[in-house]
């Protein structure tokens, strides 16, 4: 009897996700969005550019680093037959070392960084580019100096030129340094060599296009990864807003119930509807704080069963305020339907509403009207007090009109205007649009 076949190995994890490798073909590995998909690392251990302000910089720094190793690898090769037509070989090899070892240096230190090493190191960079450049006439041929791998101070300058424009702070620095490079090169390959003339002169566009080309995708680049520095700390701040808008939402009216419950001389009946209204706020608030992501915002109750009819919202969020001397005209409200969106909202403004003036109105008297005037194709409710009132133009609004109401139905499409004067009461009007039928 043959033996068992081996048990079947697991299949190792991809090293690039963690999970089981990609069976996708080979032609499709690495696409986005499919699995074994992995964002493109510069070097080992390193994780993808971020789109941030130090994400943008070592792009940068990759292109300089990754434009002048190619140039060097380009120079190298042809170093040995450079030398064989040198006519000073000793110089020639010379100044290909201490370009060699300040391109390497430079960019370690840039990688080291992830920042482009400006300052000393760009105008380092500039005069060692220079100083080749200048050199050629005394260990090149003439017929050396425009065309050839011979003549590698050309190829050297330009990634001099590319290093100036992303690296001096200063536009001005970066015309500097491309002119001063650009003159170096005209010197011998212009001035010197008649027979290369044309060519040369050519050529030396390319500086103007290097400097700026590399300046404005590098500036770019930089702002980019700004604008999206600046988009996130925003984008906390306002997080940090609206959760602490959160919180005041659900605390706002709990503190008016309790600062009435601890004021003396209460109503037994206003007690009664006090003490209803503070236990349903603590299981609200009891909700919030047993969730882990701090509750919907359908409250402990559940989900809102839906669009409602306007004048049963308008009754549901006065039924709390018994002790308020409310008379309600809502009755041609009573087939006027509000959006599922609006329904909560605008029940929990009115509520704020009638908070408020159970607490700084003392009115005699508040009326609470519904209604869809025909041929408008808006429905309203407004509610008037015939109390304190406030003087709006000295007085801001507090927190639970500005917010609780303006703000939260302005989010659903619900407009409010607020209109008081001392000693002439206090309307509130809500408007919203009809919804066809």
């Amino acid at each position: 009897m043959p033996p068992p076949p081996p048990p079947a190995l697991p299949q190792p994890p991809d090293d690039r996700t963690g999970r089981e490798a990609s069976h996708a073909p080979h032609g499709l590995r690495g696409w986005h969005g499919l699995r074994g998909w992995r964002p493109w690392r510069p070097w080992p251990g390193s994780g993808g550019l971020s789109t941030t302000a130090a994400g943008a910089e070592l792009a940068v720094v990759i292109a300089f680093v990754l434009m002048r190793a190619g140039t060097l690898l380009e120079i190298l090769p042809a170093a040995p037959h450079g030398m064989s037509r040198a006519t000073d070989p000793a110089l020639d090899a010379a100044l290909m070392a201490v370009a060699l070892a300040q391109s390497l240096a430079m960019c370690a230190v840039a990688v080291r960084r992830r920042q482009y090493p400006a300052g000393g190191w760009a105008r380092a960079d500039v005069a060692v580019a220079m100083g080749v450049l200048l050199c050629e006439p005394w260990y090149l041929r003439p017929e050396d100096w425009v065309g050839t791998w011979t003549a590698w101070g050309g190829a050297l300058s330009v990634n001099a030129v590319f290093g100036a424009a992303i690296g001096f702070p200063a536009r001005r620095q970066t015309v500097v340094a491309t002119a001063a490079i650009a003159a170096a090169y005209a010197l011998p390959s212009v001035v010197l060599s008649d027979a290369h003339a044309s060519t040369a002169a050519s050529n030396l566009i390319g500086y103007l296009v290097f400097a700026v080309a590399a300046r404005s995708s590098a500036t770019f680049i930089r702002r980019l990864g700004r604008d999206a520095d600046e988009a996130r700390r925003q984008a906390a701040v306002s997080a940090a807003e609206a959760e602490r808008d959160r919180h005041r939402l659900l605390l706002h009216d709990q503190i008016t119930i309790m600062r009435l419950l601890s004021e003396p001389g209460l109503e037994p009946g206003l007690v009664e509807v006090l003490r209803r209204q503070a236990a349903a706020g603590a299981a609200r608030v009891r909700h919030f704080l047993e969730q882990p992501d701090g509750g919907g915002p359908d409250g402990p109750d559940g989900p809102d069963e839906g669009p409602g009819m306007l004048a049963a919202l308008v009754r549901q969020a006065g039924e709390g305020f018994t002790d308020l001397p409310i008379d309600y005209a809502v009755d041609l409200a009573a087939d006027v339907p509000v959006p599922r969106a609006a329904a909560r909202p605008l029940r929990e403004a009115l509520a704020t509403v009638l908070h408020n003036v159970r607490a700084h109105a003392a009115a005699g008297q508040v009326v609470v009207h519904a209604d869809a005037p025909p041929g408008l194709g808006h429905w309203e409710v407004s509610v008037r007090d015939d109390g304190r009132g406030f003087d709006q133009a000295r007085r801001p609004l507090g927190f639970g009109l500005r917010v609780q109401v303006s703000r939260a139905l302005a989010e659903v499409g619900v407009e409010s205007e607020i209109r008081s004067a001392p000693g002439a009461g206090t309307v509130v009007l809500l408007r919203g649009r009809l919804e066809e039928r």
